[in-house]
């Protein structure tokens, strides 16, 4: 066997034992959902809810206009909200008459409230 033949075949023989067992790898999330905070991450997500005049200071229907108010009325409703946000029957989807939050970013506002809507 000449040298390249060799090479060859040892370079084709290691990408199919790194290919192999790839299968069984498991599945991984690429959405984080640890050590999030209102100023990091959940702000931008609702910003729009409080920009096109629903969730605005001083809202009947809460307000997510700053944190104190957004803690608040997550803290009074966070199952309505989720559910809203998931578009789940019987719920008011949210945002209305927008496009529906990823599932990443619905399951980041989950996490958020899980963890004490940490600031």
């Amino acid at each position: 066997m000449t040298k390249k033949f060799k090479l060859l075949a040892f370079l084709a023989f290691g990408l199919f034992v790194v290919s192999c067992g790839k299968e069984d790898d498991p599945v991984v999330d690429s959405c984080v959902k640890t050590g999030l905070t209102y100023t990091k991450d959940i702000k931008t997500l609702i910003a729009s809810c409080a920009a096109v005049g629903c969730h605005n200071a001083g809202s009947l229907v809460g307000s997510y206009a700053n944190y104190t108010d957004t803690k608040a009325s997550f803290t009074a409703t966070a199952s309505r909200i989720i559910g809203a946000l998931k578009h789940t029957t019987g719920f008011s989807a949210m945002p209305k008459g927008g496009t529906k939050l990823s599932d990443c970013n619905i399951s980041k506002i989950e996490a958020w409230i899980a963890a004490g809507m940490p600031e």
